[in-house]
């Protein structure tokens, strides 16, 4: 299962024009959103209105304050943990003086982004690495927040125990008929909807531990 790692990364380079390329250095050449958006050529309208449609809380939007970071997000356009997590990251960037998000597409850097793999060594996206304002990185979350994991699964063994005339639906997925896999799916997306803000929520917190263990680590080394 995917976890949250607060570490920076030792080694993340790969050769780059003779001399070395950091995740770091991926910032100045990462889209910001409004650039992301228009380049899609997949879910282009429904990450727009995501952003438009999400509403913070006051508590969100101190997330950071004194505290500037900067998030780089790897990710592509298919993805629907990437359409669900990222706009209101985007939204926050938006309405905080104390984050700037910036992303870029998974395929165009995966050297770099194959630093970031769930425990399964699976190159999922979105990645979202937080960087202090002096460019360091503090830490980083995969995919989708911790609580996603267990509620997803917890509603597809529902699912299961709720359709056992289903042919093969109890089984792994991997060993799933191709019809029992689009019913599946079709029933996490539909739950995931259901789930938006809870799992919003868990992903700031998320984002706020990745970025603040640095600094008490930092802190506790003085």
């Amino acid at each position: 299962m995917p976890q949250v790692l607060y570490e920076t990364i030792a080694d993340c380079t790969i050769p780059c024009h003779g001399g070395a390329m950091s995740v770091a250095d991926l910032w100045d050449v990462a889209l910001n959103v409004d650039e992301y958006i228009s380049s899609m050529t997949q879910n282009q309208g429904v990450f727009a209105a995501a952003i438009g449609a999400t509403e913070l809380t006051d508590q969100q939007r101190r997330l950071f304050a004194g505290d500037p970071v900067r998030i780089l997000v790897f990710t592509e356009d298919f993805c629907g943990d990437s359409a669900q997590l990222i706009p209101p990251v985007a939204r926050l960037a938006r309405e905080s003086a104390d984050v700037d998000l910036r992303i870029l597409r998974r395929d165009d850097h995966r050297d770099i982004a194959a630093n970031y793999l769930r425990k399964d060594g699976y190159q999922a996206i979105p990645v979202f690495i937080v960087f202090g304002a002096d460019g360091g990185e503090r830490g980083f979350v995969i995919e989708r927040p911790q609580v996603a994991y267990s509620e997803m699964a917890a509603e597809t063994s529902r699912f299961a125990s709720e359709h056992p005339e289903i042919e093969g639906v109890s089984r792994n997925y991997d060993r799933m008929p191709d019809e029992t896999k689009a019913a599946v799916r079709a029933n996490i997306e539909r739950y995931r909807r259901t789930r938006t803000s809870e799992w919003v929520a868990a992903l700031f917190d998320e984002l706020e531990i990745a970025a603040r263990r640095a600094t008490l680590t930092t802190a506790e080394s003085d």
